[in-house]
């Protein structure tokens, strides 16, 4: 599996190029820590593997892409 932000536990997907990365919150505790913009594509030394979650987040991404190509 690649290490990815796509496939790692602390990511929140915005839409199907980027997201949030919420090692910050995991970190400190603090719910109103800074949670930076990063792409899908990136990865860091954080990295933790997400399991299915991985799948689901693939999923969502190409049902966007599908809706937005049939809106087209």
């Amino acid at each position: 599996m690649e290490t990815t932000c796509l496939s790692c536990k602390f990511y929140k997907v915005e839409d199907a190029l980027s997201g949030f990365c919420r090692v910050a919150v995991k970190e400190t505790g603090d719910r109103d820590a800074e949670r930076p913009m990063v792409r899908a594509d990136n990865g860091c030394d954080k990295w933790v593997d997400s399991g299915q979650q991985y799948y689901i987040r693939l999923g969502w991404i190409r049902a966007q892409q599908a809706g937005k190509d049939k809106a087209q």
